[in-house]
């Protein structure tokens, strides 16, 4: 794996501050491949096999806008992804690994992320609000989708600090605004003391600043033709934080960024033990 983030940590040394970030998104780039692709592909399959239950929920009624969202991936892939796979009428191979999986199951949804890289969320419009309805939540950062489903967008991010004044109220209103042909992404990150991606729930290992890994995820909205549905993919890295100190000034940068969080931020990211030490770490010329 190159040493270079794909997203890398922010360096311009502002306090974290709670935001939505969304950008205008080429079609293109709606999907990602990456040297990291193969591997995580190998261990998405294995945990659709393994921890069905846990990656994989979906309520009734909802088979068109499914449906949809698995043909719009695979007209994507076969528009933008040739040289990495290969998409038949009922199947797509990953041609570094070999693999093939139908599409034509009921699992269908489940069976797609599994041999992508990115996790599959569709959100319907009720209630006025956007509600998680269907999932294939592969590698999820220390939360579980039998938790979140059913429930709208307040519900779900509840437990973010800060999110009932900074995002609550212009989430669906946001949401409102995306349309068919515009889709848009954000970035998401945390620090982790383990390069696990399958984190329903945390898994905290005794590490150094020096071993923790740098957690990002990038994630994208589309409407769906009707309007009804939002698609909602979140693409995975573990990255190491180390990487960082190839440049000493943005390393410092990102450590006033981290000291600027507030205690209750601090405990949501699982840092309380390690901060002040990551920080300094940071801060450090070696």
């Amino acid at each position: 794996m190159s040493a270079t983030f794909a997203y890398p940590p922010p360096a311009d040394g502002k306090p974290f501050r709670l935001n939505m970030g969304l950008r205008a998104l080429e079609l293109a780039a709606w999907l990602e491949g990456g040297v990291d692709l193969a591997e995580q592909i190998g261990e998405r399959i294995e945990l659709a096999a393994t921890a069905r239950d846990v990656v994989y929920q979906i309520l009734p009624g909802y088979d068109d806008a499914i449906a949809e969202l698995i043909s719009r991936i695979l007209e994507n892939l076969k528009a933008f992804h040739s040289a990495t796979y290969h998409v038949g009428a009922k199947t797509i191979t990953h041609i570094e690994s070999n693999i093939s999986v139908t599409l034509s199951d009921g699992d269908a949804l489940l069976n797609l992320a599994s041999i992508i890289a990115e996790d599959l969320v569709i959100l319907a419009r009720d209630e006025n609000e956007w509600k998680i309805v269907a999932g294939a939540v592969i590698f999820p950062s220390r939360w579980k989708l039998s938790e979140k489903i059913g429930k709208g967008m307040d519900a779900v991010h509840a437990p973010v600090p800060g999110y009932s004044t900074a995002l609550a109220p212009y989430m669906t209103a946001t949401f409102d605004k995306i349309s068919a042909d515009r889709q848009v992404w954000r970035k998401n990150w945390s620090l982790h003391s383990t390069q696990d991606l399958h984190q329903p729930t945390s898994i905290h290992e005794p590490a150094d600043p020096k071993d923790y890994w740098w957690r990002t995820e990038r994630q994208t909205l589309t409407r769906s033709e009707s309007g009804d549905f939002m698609y909602f993919t979140i693409r995975n890295r573990a990255e190491p934080l180390a990487w960082i100190k190839s440049d000493i000034d943005s390393s410092k940068l990102f450590a006033e960024t981290l000291a600027s969080f507030a205690p209750e931020t601090i405990e949501y990211k699982g840092l309380q033990r390690d901060h002040r030490a990551i920080i300094d770490y940071l801060r450090s010329e070696s």
